[in-house]
This record gives C-alpha cells, structure tokens and sequence, in this order.
C-alpha cells in the first residue's frame, strides 16, 4: 500500500481481524478491510464524544501548545482540523488567531462542537464533502486520525489540492517502529481493529507524505509508542 512492498509478515490477529506488516517499510494493516458499513457504524454516536466533551479544556489547552509551536511557519492564518472530533483544536487555533475550520465524518461530534465552541466553522462528512466555499489551508492539523482510515492515499487525494504551497502540516498516529511496541504486535493497546485500521512507521510516514506532495520536516521525539510528525506542502 505504501512502498510497493511485496513482502509480507503475518502479525496475528485481533478480534477476527487478521494483521500483517511489510517487509520493506514496515507499515502494518488489517486484511481484508472492513467493509464501509461497519467502519460507518464505529463512528454512528461515537462513544468517546462525552468523554472528550468533559475534558474539552484540557484538550483546548494541548492542542494551543501545539499549534503556537508549529503556526509561524505556515504562509497564512487558514487552519484545518481534519478529525476534528468536539472542536478542541478548532477552539485553540481560533484563539490564536487563526481562522479555524474542522470537519468530522461524525455528525454527532459536530454538533457537540457547534455547542461547545461556536465561534469555529464545522462540517459534518467525509473528507471529499470538505465545502469548496471554505478555500484552501496553510496549517492542516490531524492528530489520531489516519490510522482509522481504511484507504490513507484517498484520503489524501481529496484533502491535498485543498492544501496550499508551504502549508504545515502537524499530524500524530501510533508509530508502528517504535522500541516500546510489544514483539508480539497484537499484544500492543493500540491495536483494535476495526478502529485501528492502519500503522506507520517513520520510513513508511515519510514515503506515504512525499508520494502526496509533502516533506518531513521533522519527526518529534515521543516516548510513547507515536509518531508525530510536521511536514511540509511543496
């Protein structure tokens, strides 16, 4: 999916859901998919949305830690939340100063964030509804969300001619090449399908952002078993 790979290690199995990973960049992946139905349903009343919403403050407060990091490197104020879940980091961006978009394949999610932080602009659907009318992007903010992705390369086809040049992108998920990641791989907490769909190695990170137009600026350093990266559209 990643590399061309043609090499696969069978990882085990979660659930029903068999894992494999790739020989040559080490990206790791349920197969066969979920069918469409059944991830959709994963997302019909989400079950962490109350929780999220109770923690909203604290979510707000990270994710502006985040953002001023990363916001002076951007060509513009126009921000993105791809995933944006109850609008925490929409909120952040806003009070910052950026002006803050988020979309949700989670109608539920949206209308917790309309309530619990109106001055965003909020869109409920997949990637490809993105509305035209909101423009393009100079800062695209996705923490946690590609890995529930069953296809990450038409994910992306929709989002990046939304992208303008230079843009910052700021992007965390479960790193698969992690030191701290179990031998046994199914015995890793981040592996639940069919939330968990997808996993990335940096190797695999860094092939996946060029092929759609981004450079790695960076990985930071993290402890825990996730990658975050910041890149960069050319």
């Amino acid at each position: 999916m990643i590399c061309g790979g043609a090499e696969f290690t069978p990882l085990g199995a979660h659930k029903g859901h068999a894992l494999f990973g790739c020989r040559e960049c080490g990206f790791s992946f349920v197969h066969p998919m979920p069918g469409a139905a059944e991830i959709t349903a994963i997302y019909d009343q989400y079950g962490s949305n109350q929780s999220y919403a109770g923690k909203a403050k604290r979510k707000v407060q990270r994710a502006r830690r985040r953002i001023r990091r990363y916001m002076k490197r951007a060509p513009g104020k126009r921000f993105l939340d791809v995933g944006c879940n109850v609008g925490t980091a929409v909120e952040a961006a806003r009070e910052l100063g950026l002006e803050a978009y988020g979309i949700d394949i989670d109608n539920e999610s949206v209308g917790i964030a309309h309530n619990l932080f109106p001055g965003g602009h909020y869109h409920a659907g997949p990637i490809e509804s993105l509305p035209p009318e909101w423009g393009n992007f100079d800062f695209i903010y996705s923490a946690e969300v590609i890995e529930h992705i069953s296809d990450p390369h038409a994910y992306f086809a929709a989002l990046t001619p939304r992208v303008n040049s230079g843009a910052v992108l700021y992007l965390t998920t479960p790193d698969a090449g992690h030191w701290r990641v179990p031998k046994k791989f199914t015995d890793w907490d981040e592996v639940f399908p069919p939330d968990h769909l997808i996993y990335f190695t940096r190797d695999a990170m860094r092939r996946f952002l060029d092929r759609h137009g981004f450079d790695v600026v960076k990985f930071e350093f993290y402890l825990k078993p996730g990658l975050r990266v910041i890149a960069r559209k050319r």
